[in-house]
């Protein structure tokens, strides 16, 4: 009774997956290969997003008006929002807001691993390697290799560099 039981649970998780992936694909400017969704994203119409290879995402929305640049080896935890362009407070034609959009643009480098309930904002930059912990809200450039977390995210330590260069010549990803 329990394999059957397995059987079935393992045919849905993989059957959701292949859903996940489509409507992820369907959401996505270009994406390389082995791109691949847990759960069905949500991406604003607005925002372009541009994904490379081999990249695992668990949970992602991405909101507001501008871009979204992912590198390859990318890996997402649960729940992480990007949240790009907003409305024009500074020179806005209206209080608290007006009717113009900012445009603001994220890129994420190559080996990023973002944890779970992440929250990036606008015009960041994650370099190569980077991770970001749980809860973590971005707000500021992410240098290469950097362990950030916190609200606002900040530098708690850096990678093993010369190991991560080895394991990345070695293909070991």
């Amino acid at each position: 009774m329990r394999k059957i039981i397995l059987f079935f649970v393992d045919c849905f998780r993989k059957l959701k997956h292949s859903i996940s992936t489509y409507f992820l694909k369907k959401q996505l400017v270009s994406y390389g290969e082995n791109v691949g969704a847990a759960c069905i994203p949500k991406i604003a119409r607005i925002s372009k997003v541009q994904v490379g290879h081999n990249c695992s995402f668990n949970g992602l929305i991405v909101s507001g008006l501008g871009g979204v640049k992912i590198g390859n080896y990318f890996h997402s935890g649960t729940n992480v929002k990007i949240m790009l362009g907003s409305h024009d407070y500074e020179y806005g034609d209206k209080i608290p807001y007006g009717s113009h959009f900012t445009i603001k643009n994220v890129i994420i480098d190559d080996f990023v691993w973002l944890g779970n309930d992440v929250t990036i904002s606008g015009n960041i930059h994650i370099g190569e390697g980077a991770i970001v912990a749980i809860g973590a809200v971005v707000v500021k450039d992410v240098p290469p290799y950097a362990i950030v977390g916190g609200n606002p995210a900040k530098v708690i330590k850096y990678r093993h560099i010369e190991q991560f260069e080895k394991l990345k010549q070695e293909g070991k990803y």
